[in-house]
């Protein structure tokens, strides 16, 4: 399914690793962790990890069955991790969920106008419950079912949120409105694999857990496998040390993960991105940036760690026709852009870029993002105990709500 490329790291010629003492000792504590990490999940006392299993997902399906959807079509309002993993798996699926996940008027005003609310079911997702941008999206959402005959839209709406007090949690029970409870002891932007991220995919008999619970294996797995998180956080480790690193950027081949990109930045950031410590993560699209930012990638600081995804492996063109391009015509459609993704790696390499190759494996299989997530999550998570930042709080975001709600 999904496979990583580390060799630039242990090239003699390259970066040379295996040579370098730092990084055995970023190993040595990377291991410690992944072991407590590893720990943490057999002794039940990590639900983001325990929502990989299949056990997980069986409790999800349950919860599913009881929904009647009645063939209606899916909307999605909510912001951040409520509902970012969830709108990657749709792009890589291109299937036609709608989501709302800012405070985009214009865009949500556009679809009031060009639908009946009749035809959908929505999901309202807040873990706190009072995320006011999912509350305001909501408010215009029934004032405008109002204007509907014979339209009760709360039998419309699907609430995941905590079961506590909250402003969407107590307007729910007032009107009645179905609620699933959003697990306490998970995070958004840890909750793709929780009743949060998968509710709205489960009619499509994806089996989640055929791509989640074997990465829960690899934080013990064999050091020689380069998708061992423990392996890769101790390069970045390294990285970090020896770079001065401030940038962790996403070089996408495919296009379909763009949206999977953007799920990482808040992962990764929020994650991370505390005491002065972190890295800004970036998403390029390729080869429409090598005619922009590759200057900067190539002969700008090197400051940036690059995850170098691969082109899909589909055939969708068999061949260029002879036009007298003779620039393209020596390729096949797919073996162009192949070779773009390849003399990206070469060039990197010869300058000596930080850089890992992740090649996927039938770009149609849903579970290659699964896979993406479960991975992911593990290495970020082993990644902030390593450089001893708490990876599952962010504290810094409640500044900007106290102050937009200051009195």
């Amino acid at each position: 399914m999904i496979s990583f490329n580390n060799s630039s790291f242990f090239d003699k010629k390259i970066f040379d690793f295996n040579n370098n003492s730092n990084f055995k000792k970023n190993y040595d504590l990377s291991k410690k962790k992944g072991e407590e990490l590893s720990n943490e999940f057999t002794e039940g006392k990590n639900e983001i990890l325990n929502s990989f299993t299949s056990a997980y997902q069986e409790k999800i399906r349950i919860h599913y069955n009881k929904i009647n959807l009645k063939d209606k079509k899916k909307v999605v309002i909510g912001l951040g991790g409520s509902s970012s993993g969830a709108k990657a798996l749709s792009f890589f699926k291109n299937d036609d969920i709608i989501y709302f996940d800012n405070l985009d008027l214009e865009y949500f005003s556009n679809f009031l106008k060009k639908n009946n609310l009749k035809d959908f079911i929505f999901f309202i997702i807040s873990k706190s419950g009072d995320t006011f941008e999912t509350l305001a999206l909501l408010n215009l959402l029934i004032n405008e079912a109002k204007n509907i005959n014979e339209f009760n839209i709360f039998k419309s709406l699907i609430v995941i949120t905590e079961d506590k007090e909250s402003i969407l949690k107590n307007f729910s029970d007032k009107n009645k409105i179905s609620i699933i409870e959003h697990n306490p002891n998970i995070g958004g932007r840890f909750s793709v694999f929780s009743e949060t991220g998968m509710m709205p995919f489960f009619d499509m008999n994806i089996k989640i857990e055929n791509g989640s619970e074997k990465y829960l294996k690899l934080l013990n797995s064999n050091f020689e496998d380069d998708q061992n998180p423990v392996k890769n956080v101790t390069i970045l480790k390294t990285c970090i040390d020896q770079g001065n690193l401030g940038i962790i950027c996403n070089l996408l081949y495919n296009y379909r993960l763009k949206h999977f990109s953007y799920w990482f930045h808040q992962l990764h950031a929020e994650s991370l991105g505390k005491g002065g410590s972190g890295l800004t993560p970036l998403t390029s699209i390729c080869p429409k940036d090598h005619h922009s930012m590759m200057q900067l990638y190539l002969d700008g600081p090197k400051d940036k760690f690059f995850n170098i995804f691969s082109p899909p492996d589909q055939s969708y063109f068999k061949e260029f026709k002879k036009e007298g391009f003779f620039n393209i015509e020596n390729y096949t459609p797919s073996g162009l852009l192949q070779k773009q993704f390849d003399s990206v790696i070469e060039v990197f390499r010869e300058k000596k870029i930080f850089h890992r190759i992740i090649h996927l494996k039938n770009h149609d299989d849903p579970l290659n993002l699964i896979e993406l997530f479960s991975y992911f999550i593990l290495e970020t998570i082993l990644l902030g105990k390593v450089l001893d930042i708490n990876p599952y709080d962010q504290p810094a975001v409640q500044l900007i709500k106290e102050k937009i709600f200051k009195s």
